[in-house]
């Protein structure tokens, strides 16, 4: 099936600070639609509100699920925001399985530089992300920071969903963005950062996937916090007051020092964090349990009054 719709952004953005600008009316376009046994699939595209240097980048692909047992009314949301550079969404598609039975109507997006957003499609989803320079490795993150933005009001927007009950949940580097994302934008109620953290200088100079590449193409620590300036929470400490998100890390994370994930706590002073057993990637086993146990979290959470 093939549909377009029309939203205001006027709606859309409302609350709109340093990660959108206004833009105007846009269009968010079904691409297709799927029934599955407890769900509807939509893809959905619509307008990144920043441009990059490449056309296919500039255009946000969403997946939403629409639990069919939902109940009466309208539901809770959630919008994932997932790893970056692994080759597909395995990992994310765990929760969101448990999301849609757990009754959330829930989208994932397709971060810049990533799967369809590919500047080529011989380059690999979401390598071109690092970029060789502090201006252009920002550009990139704000990107993807408006782009949540705008998501959350195409989410909002759904005649299925509660606006008034919507949470956010990243992985690694989606835990990051998600992290920027609610420091800036007052319409999530909960949220939930697997494996992120904050400080973003010093995290992309001492984590072991972004530190190498970072001393190769010569970055200063001086440079990565003017380019990131406003981006990161622990700029937004006293807005991230009562925000009770949850953050989840590893003990034995290098890809995320320990240092940046205790910065991401100091930066949501109200935040409760927990620490996981084993690393970065090997806390993969984590989903046998974790995804039950995060939505338990979420529905908790978007259900206080």
């Amino acid at each position: 099936m093939w549909a377009v719709v029309l939203w205001g952004a006027f709606a859309a953005c409302a609350g709109a600070a340093s990660g959108e600008p206004q833009s105007g009316d846009f269009i968010t376009e079904v691409v297709e639609t799927r029934a599955r046994e407890d769900r509807t699939e939509y893809l959905l595209r619509f307008p990144s509100p920043r441009k990059s240097p490449w056309a296919a980048n500039d255009t946000v692909w969403a997946h939403l699920s629409v639990p069919r047992a939902r109940g009466a009314g309208r539901a809770p949301a959630v919008l994932v925001l997932p790893v970056m550079a692994a080759p597909n969404v395995w990992i994310e598609s765990r929760f969101v399985d448990r999301f849609v039975r757990d009754g959330f109507v829930t989208m994932w997006l397709e971060m810049p530089t990533q799967f369809h957003r590919r500047p080529h499609p011989s380059i690999p989803s979401g390598q071109v992300f690092l970029a060789r320079t502090p201006k252009t490795l920002a550009r990139n993150f704000r990107q993807s920071v408006a782009d949540a933005r705008r998501a959350l009001g195409v989410l909002a927007a759904r005649p299925e969903v509660d606006g008034g009950r919507m949470a956010l949940f990243g992985i690694s580097l989606g835990a990051i963005v998600a992290s920027a994302t609610w420091s800036v934008d007052e319409r999530p109620r909960a949220g939930v950062f697997l494996l992120g953290g904050a400080d973003f200088p010093s995290l992309v100079l001492n984590g072991s996937l972004s530190g190498p590449f970072a001393r190769k193409m010569g970055l200063e620590p001086d440079d990565l916090a003017r380019a990131w300036r406003g981006l990161d929470p622990l700029e937004h400490k006293s807005e991230n007051k009562g925000k009770k998100a949850l953050l989840v890390n590893a003990r034995s994370d290098t890809v995320i020092p320990r240092a940046n994930a205790l910065f991401l706590k100091e930066a949501f002073p109200d935040s409760s964090q927990i620490w996981l057993p084993l690393g970065h990637y090997s806390a993969i086993v984590h989903v046998l349990w974790l995804p039950r146990w995060v939505s338990w979290r979420l529905a908790r959470a978007l259900n206080e009054r």
